[in-house]
């Protein structure tokens, strides 16, 4: 994730979002802030829903938001989304913003141009009108006292307040004068007229040395560079868990071995299911990850050859228990293996050959169902985990004696090609 919006209210979060989706940006809007990311987002959208909440509570809400994502050496940059109109607790969250995201100065830009909402002498005017003489300004949750930007904002906080012109905005010192205000910190209320003038902010923006909380709305959002919240597009590994004891399975996993830099682990089940099982697991876990962090796909195999299968009996008389019960046991390790690998690195789809093995994983992932949309070879499906730990990465389910000798070769390349183009 590049970017982190928040939002005080849905409709907002979602017209802003849009502007960066239309570029390419796989955009995701959590309805509230309670939610659980998606993995595989550029831009992460969370609705506070705090427009007419009490300010004290609005700016909890901002910080609380923010805390989990603002940490570590590569923090996503934070764009607040304010109403263009500047109802609600502007004043607040944008302090609440500043303060949980480490930002020293806050660049407020609430222009949408094309709706005919700009910032002139640091007053905000639709359609040719002051604010103040707007619907707006009696707007029934959250009522208007003022046109001037800098009295709404100052209302909820006493953090310093500076102005841009237009002529700045649109002069050569641009870039000089964003250097000087980064320097001393605090608010600054940039005019803008024409969605040049946002275009001209945002680049002016990019060349500073020291990240700014980025405050404004869909027109502010629309003029940012796209390479400030797309990421660059990776074909990523696949996790084969390959369970299934059939011949067929097998020749599977040798035919793309020859072709497809693969990975495989061979897993012991009689240590897995002994005393030392978590310990077992643990290091099986952290060699996929290794694999897979090399951009390699990587293999979860229960059944390297045939002796495999005549060790059944003599596992199942050690452990005294049914082929059912040992089937069930080393299903439950794989799915709660794949789940943990899952949370070690990131992953471009799931293969899951033999039935027991699919429904344990899907179980483990916390999956309500499967959602099939196409087939890669007759009665192989790919689809996606519902509500699922992996969001909608493509899984492919494969019963353990079907396919051809090319069956998971060509799985993969199918996954890969998912991944060319976006």
């Amino acid at each position: 994730m590049k970017m982190i919006v928040i939002a005080d209210d849905f409709t907002g979060a979602n017209d802003t979002g849009v502007q960066l989706a239309k570029k390419g940006a796989r955009t995701d809007v959590l309805l509230n802030d309670r939610q659980p990311a998606p993995r595989r987002g550029d831009v992460l959208v969370i609705n506070t829903e705090s427009r007419a909440l009490p300010a004290a509570e609005a700016a909890r809400k901002v910080n609380d938001a923010l805390r989990p994502y603002c940490g570590g050496e590569q923090p996503p940059r934070v764009y607040k989304k304010i109403d263009s109109t500047f109802r609600g607790n502007v004043g607040a969250e944008i302090a609440a913003a500043m303060q949980a995201s480490g930002a020293r100065l806050a660049i407020v830009a609430a222009a949408i141009p094309a709706a005919g909402r700009v910032t002139r002498d640091g007053a905000c005017w639709v359609h040719g009108v002051p604010l103040l003489e707007t619907e707006f300004a009696s707007d029934p949750k959250t009522p208007i006292v003022s046109s001037q930007i800098n009295t709404l904002i100052s209302r909820q906080t006493d953090i310093a307040i500076d102005q841009l012109d237009l002529a700045t905005v649109r002069g050569a010192a641009l870039d000089e004068r964003l250097a000087q205000l980064a320097r001393q910190g605090g608010i600054v209320v940039a005019d803008a007229e024409l969605d040049s003038d946002l275009a001209l902010l945002a680049q002016s923006i990019g060349r500073l040395a020291t990240p700014v909380l980025l405050v404004g709305a869909a027109g502010l959002a629309n003029a940012l560079p796209s390479a400030w919240y797309l990421s660059e597009r990776q074909r990523l590994p696949v996790l084969v868990v390959a369970g299934s004891m059939s011949e067929a399975t097998r020749r599977q996993i040798t035919f793309a071995e020859q072709e497809k830099s693969l990975g495989i682990i061979d897993i012991d089940v009689r240590a897995l299911l002994s005393a030392q099982g978590a310990q077992a697991c643990e290091e099986i876990a952290q060699q996929a990850a290794t694999i897979l962090q090399a951009h390699r796909h990587c293999v979860l195999r229960t059944c390297r050859d045939g002796d495999a299968r005549r060790q059944v009996e003599q596992l199942c008389a050690e452990l005294d228990v049914s082929r059912q019960q040992l089937g069930d046991r080393i299903s439950q390790s794989l799915g709660e293996m794949t789940l943990d690998i899952i949370n070690r690195t990131r992953i471009g789809g799931l293969f899951l050959t033999g039935g027991d093995i699919a429904i344990a994983v899907a179980r483990a992932l916390g999956a309500e169902g499967y959602r099939i949309n196409g087939e890669v070879a007759p009665c192989v499906p790919c689809g996606t985990f519902i509500n699922s730990e992996i969001d909608d990465l493509p899984v492919i389910t494969k019963a353990g004696g079907f396919g051809g000798e090319t069956t998971l070769r060509d799985a993969l390349y199918f996954i890969e090609e998912m991944y060319s183009g976006k």
